[in-house]
């Protein structure tokens, strides 16, 4: 059984900030381009999937971009920077913003010229020549793909309004063959999100973003994504990370849950997942147990647990496990949400977990067995108050 999803935030490939905010720095630090020119933008045949991500408002900085290029006529990485002026402070940024950078990313279209990504940092309109950024504030990016057509440089929008990524190129297989792939972290939760491009007319066209609404992905906090070639076959990707279990409810900085690795297929247009793989202790057996409970699948649940320890009778038996849970744990049969808090490593009581209840709250106390397959040996409760 699958982990339920810990919940997902508005895709970063999307732009993350209103852009009649900056629109204004943006156009006072690009004096320095000659006069702007219109990129041109043709439907992706067949039909892209609309997403959110392929919605977006228009991007102010693009058509400066793009016009700064038109003066570009070589496929020199040198004068391409020079265009763009990286390196450079541009006018009107403040003190310590970030330089913008340029760096090859491969050859994506297989003409022979690798293409670039080009990170531009977004002004901060609060921030003037004369004052710097607060020290713990971060810079948010806007990305380009720059791909050379034969006679110019065309720019093409990637992200806006991001801080960490990561991009990597993989085999998508026929018709597509090589893609952007483009791991975006969110920053407050710390979760990797994947977004897949193509490109096509010497422009990044967005495929798949693991936000969209439509999407399978499923993320794990703490998580990682990276991608598995494999020699005549399309690039697995692979999600790592720590579980969280929907019904049992863990810190997203913490260590309670359980490790999970996910294998995802690609299938032309997405990437859907293959193969969960969980690494068994204490938690994942609370998780299947509590799971198996609330399903009343009685037989599954008494998988997981020593019959003689766990219920103390002679003969223990099917009917006596649901006897005993009706009875004394009856709540493991409703949709309840437990909770698994975070205790010092090692201490005796280092896996109970609880159950909320306006002026009460119920603490179990699970012992496993020590032969390595963390089966449940007792599950006792007990009741505090608290606070109305």
């Amino acid at each position: 059984m699958q982990c339920a999803p810990y919940g997902r935030r508005q895709t970063n490939v999307q732009c993350a900030h209103d852009f009649r905010l900056w629109g204004l720095a943006l156009s006072a630090c690009l004096l320095i381009f000659a006069a702007s020119a219109t990129a041109q933008v043709e439907p992706q045949e067949p039909p892209p999937v609309q997403t959110q991500a392929s919605q977006t408002p228009p991007d102010a900085l693009l058509p400066q971009i793009t016009a700064a290029l038109q003066g570009v006529t070589t496929r020199g990485v040198i004068a391409l920077s020079k265009a763009l002026h990286i390196g450079e402070r541009l006018e009107g940024t403040a003190p310590g913003t970030p330089l913008n950078t340029l760096a090859p990313v491969g050859d994506l279209d297989g003409d022979g010229v690798p293409e670039m990504l080009l990170k531009w940092a977004i002004p901060d309109v609060a921030v003037g020549a004369d004052a710097a950024p607060a020290p713990d504030s971060r810079p948010l990016w806007s990305v380009y793909l720059l791909s050379w057509d034969g006679a110019h440089w065309k720019a093409s929008r990637v992200l806006t309004g991001v801080e960490e990524f990561n991009p990597i190129i993989v085999n998508l297989g026929p018709p597509i063959g090589r893609g952007l792939a483009v791991v975006v972290v969110d920053v407050e939760t710390q979760i990797p999100y994947p977004a897949i491009f193509q490109v096509k007319d010497h422009a990044a066209k967005l495929l798949w973003d693991a936000q969209s609404d439509d999407s399978r992905y499923q993320p794990l906090l703490q998580g990682r994504v990276s991608f598995l070639d494999h020699a005549g076959a399309t690039t697995e990707m692979i999600v790592t990370g720590r579980a969280d279990p929907g019904f049992l409810q863990v810190a997203r900085d913490g260590r309670r849950g359980f490790q999970a690795r996910a294998v995802y297929h690609w299938v032309g247009t997405a990437f859907i997942p293959a193969k969960n793989e969980y690494s068994a202790n204490q938690d994942y057996t609370l998780y299947r147990f509590v799971s198996a409970l609330h399903l009343h699948d009685y037989a599954s649940a008494y998988a997981l647990v020593v019959p003689e320890k766990f219920l103390k009778a002679n003969p223990p038996t099917l009917e006596a496990f649901r006897r005993f849970i009706e009875d004394h744990l009856q709540e493991f049969l409703h949709d309840e949400i437990f909770a698994a808090p975070e205790v010092p490593a090692g201490a005796p009581d280092e896996h109970l977990f609880v159950l909320s209840k306006p002026g009460r709250r119920s603490v179990y106390h699970p012992v496993f067995s020590s032969d390595g397959k963390f089966l449940l040996t007792g599950l006792t409760r007990t009741q505090e108050a608290t606070q109305p």
